[in-house]
Parts: structure tokens; sequence; C-alpha cells
């Protein structure tokens, strides 16, 4: 009876060898068969290779956002490249050879050989121009705001965030620009009003809905025995009136009405300045005037920890990499990282992802495109 053996790994040759008198027969046969299967080529690289392109963009997306809120404290420029495409050509090639020797063993052999390559091209697309520029100038919308709040996230992160101010309590206006030299003021009563957000969250007393007649934004404000106090503070600290349960929604105004909700929206730029005031600093930058502090008017230094958004987010510096990192970038010489156990802002930092897609996502560069084919 004849033998027949055939191994096969990638860019390995694969020998065939029959040891009969039909062994250019069983050879080709066992060729065919080699070939037949390889239909499955395609859809098998594409289930190899989409989830590593895929967290290959999705880390580096995430890196570049890290790193442009550094480059934000040390006031340096920022720049966004999006990914326009990825392409990737696979090639797929087969070689063979054939023998026989006629002597007393009778034998024939057949060598195999198959290889497939692939060549990514990635193109980049710079996110600039006007259409980019006014995406992160322009104050988030009142209503993507709310909706933010509606689909579950809290309103301590989404407001600390994205609002400026209600009914005139500010959240730390100064911080909207680059770091302040002298301390925010005004701060201290947006964290009592977003504490008492946050005790009625789970029992829904508070919703944004849009009045079915006139389309107009409102948010209504109930209350409940267990709540009761809660609630008549929240609407102390807005100046409403304590009787009513609707609002009107509106953006700043300077007549302030017991019957509206002034609420003022930050640009997207101007929360990416805010968040990157907690990004720490080497004392040797310091030393050198390479970041602003911000200090108290006692001359100490101004813990960013105590704002609402600091509350929420900390990128942390060290010399090397670190080994325990959601993210991490090098600038300056030093290593910028948010730890991979700090929940809070790794929370944050989804938020902000997430408010770039909404607010300038769509806002695409029509310009030269930068492709870099990988080989």
């Amino acid at each position: 009876m004849g033998l027949a053996h055939l191994s096969f790994m990638h860019n390995t040759p694969a020998t065939l060898t029959c040891r009969s008198p039909r062994a250019a027969r069983c050879g080709w046969l066992l060729a065919c068969l080699f070939m037949s299967g390889c239909h499955s080529f395609g859809p098998d690289q594409l289930r190899g290779t989409h989830s590593l392109y895929n967290s290959a963009i999705v880390d580096t997306t995430n890196e570049q956002f890290l790193n442009n809120l550094v480059r934000l404290h040390y006031r340096d420029p920022t720049f966004f490249l999006d990914v326009a495409s990825v392409a990737a050509t696979m090639k797929f090639g087969v070689t063979g050879d054939a023998g026989a020797q006629f002597d007393t063993t009778d034998s024939g052999s057949v060598g195999l050989g198959a290889a497939y390559e692939t060549y990514p091209t990635i193109s980049y697309a710079p996110l600039q121009g006007e259409d980019f520029v006014k995406s992160l100038l322009s104050p988030i919308s009142i209503d993507a705001v709310l909706a933010l709040t509606g689909s579950g996230w809290s309103v301590r992160r989404v407001f600390g965030l994205c609002v400026e101010s209600v009914n005139g309590i500010a959240n730390a206006p100064t911080a909207s620009g680059p770091t302040p030299a002298r301390a925010p003021k005004h701060y201290a009563e947006w964290n009592r009003l977003v504490e008492l957000f946050e005790e009625v969250a789970d029992d829904y007393l508070i919703q944004a809905r849009q009045d079915p007649v006139t389309k107009d934004l409102k948010i209504e404000i109930r209350s409940t025995p267990e709540h009761a106090e809660t609630i008549s503070e929240i609407k102390a600290i807005l100046g409403l009136d304590p009787k009513r349960h609707v609002f009107n929604v509106q953006g700043d105004a300077i007549e302030r009405r017991p019957d509206t909700i002034h609420i003022v929206t930050r640009p997207l730029m101007s929360s990416l300045f805010y968040l990157s005031h907690r990004v720490d600093a080497p004392e040797s930058h310091q030393r050198e005037g390479l970041v602003t502090v911000t200090r108290n008017p006692d001359g100490s230094v101004f813990d960013w920890g105590e704002t609402p958004a600091g509350k929420l987010f900390h990128i942390r510096e060290s010399d090397d990499r670190p080994d325990q990192a959601f993210l991490a970038t090098p600038y300056q010489d030093r290593w910028y990282y948010i730890a991979r156990n700090d929940l809070e802002s790794k929370s944050t930092f989804l938020l902000l992802t997430q408010l770039f897609r909404l607010q300038a996502g769509a806002a695409k560069s029509i310009g030269p495109t930068l492709t870099l084919p990988v080989r």
C-alpha cells in the first residue's frame, strides 16, 4: 500500500511523497485538493486582521487626544489627523515541483509551497479648515448636553465638562482658555449644585422633554416626600419659582426669570482647555516656565482637582513609560498617562471622544490626504 504525507504552514513549502507506482496521480490529486481549500483565504484574512486594524486605529486616536491635551497644557498648537481609509492588498502565491525515481524504491514526490503577504495602505486626512475650526469654537448645543444626560451619562460629568453656568451659577469660567495664573473663584456653589442633582438622579425627578405643541425644550423638576428638601434647595440655588414644576430652557440672557433655566454651554475647545489644566508637570518644567502655575491669592499652588472637571480627570507624568497605563504619550522628554485603574478619568475621556465625534466628527478636511503604504 502506498504512503502519502502532506504538511503545510504559512510561508513554508509543503512536500508530498507517494511511494507507489501512481506517484504522479496521487500528487496531482492532493495538490488539487489543497488548491480547492484556498477559497477561504479571503474570509480568513478578514477575521484575522479586522480586529488588529480596529485596535490599532482606536489606540492611536486615543493617544492623539491625550497628546493634544498635554500640548494645550504647554500652550503648544494642537493638530488632529483622522484615519480616512485602510486598504489592505493581500497576495497569495503557490509554487510546486515534481520528481520521480525509478529504481528499487519506485517512488515519486510532489513539492508544494504556498505563501501570502499583506500590503496595507493607510490614508490620513487632517481635520482643519473653516468648518472644523467652527465646530471646535461653537458652544455645544443644549440639546446635545441634555441628550447625553438622558442617555445614561451623569449630570455631574456632562455638566462639569460641557456647561459653564446655569442661572448664573458658574463652573470655573476662567478655565475655558489657557491655564490662568490666578485660581478660579466661582465653582464651589456649582459643586454643591451637582451634588444635589446626583442625590435625585436615581428617581428621575429632573428630566428634559419637548413641549408637544410649541416644540420648545423644557425641564421638569418634580418632588417627592423623600427628596423635598433637596428639590427645594436646587430651586433656591437656581432662583426658580418653588411652586412651578416645568421650566423653559434657554441660553444665556441678561434678564433672569424664575420660570426659566438659562444654560450656558462651553465650546468643545474650551472643554479641552479645562481638562488640560489637570495635567501634572514636573517641577523642572515649572521652574523653567514651560507651563503656567496657577496660584491662590496667598501665593500657594492651586489644586485643579478641586474644580468640577478636575475632580473627573487627571493626567499623570513619569520619567519612563508607565507599566500600568490606560493611555500614555511621550512629550517634552517625559511620559504623560492616564492610569489604568483611574475609572473617573477613563469615563471622562470616553465622554470627551463622544463629544468630539458629535461636535467635530462631520467636519472633514477636503485638502490633501497623506497616504502611507506599509511594507
